[in-house]
């Protein structure tokens, strides 16, 4: 293997290419686990370079991440394995996943096992949404209620 990672980027295909860097770094996540040391912060940080340097390239093949339908959008910020982003009055808003790169590259290879969880996750945050819209609509429906006469003389 030593000898094709010597040769020029240029004279392998992107399938040689790609089966020699997974073996690369999955040989960097055996040598931190076996040593106690995090993988994550091996690998990590050449992910969010790699992301940034692929959503700025002009390749034909490179895709929007989606997950059972859901647009999976990278958020160094957020906290959680996997969060949605919060609800507001915009009717024509859809969930999203807002992942870290780290989670993304953990599901991805392994999709199908996280996928009824993932739906789920999905089909729960537009039952919220859907609940929240008619929450907002019976607010506003409330608020422009003209007070009757009589509740004005009930307060006083």
């Amino acid at each position: 293997m030593t000898e094709r990672i010597a040769e020029s980027p240029k004279a392998m295909n992107k399938e040689e290419a790609l089966n020699i860097a997974r073996r690369l770094v999955q040989e960097a996540v055996d040598i931190a686990n076996k040593v106690g040391i995090n993988p994550l912060s091996v690998v990590g940080p050449h992910c969010s370079e790699a992301a940034v340097k692929d959503n700025k390239s002009d390749d034909d093949d490179s895709k929007t991440l989606n997950w059972c339908g859901v647009p999976v959008i990278i958020d160094t910020n957020a906290d959680g394995l996997f969060e949605m982003p919060e609800h507001n009055d915009e009717l024509e808003q859809k969930p999203a996943f807002l992942v870290t790169q780290a989670t993304a590259d953990l599901v991805q290879p392994d999709f199908e096992r996280y996928r009824p969880s993932l739906e789920r996750m999905a089909e729960d945050w537009q039952d919220e949404k859907n609940q929240f819209m008619r929450e907002q609509a019976n607010k506003k429906r409330d608020d422009t209620k003209p007070t009757k006469r009589s509740d004005t003389k009930r307060r006083k």
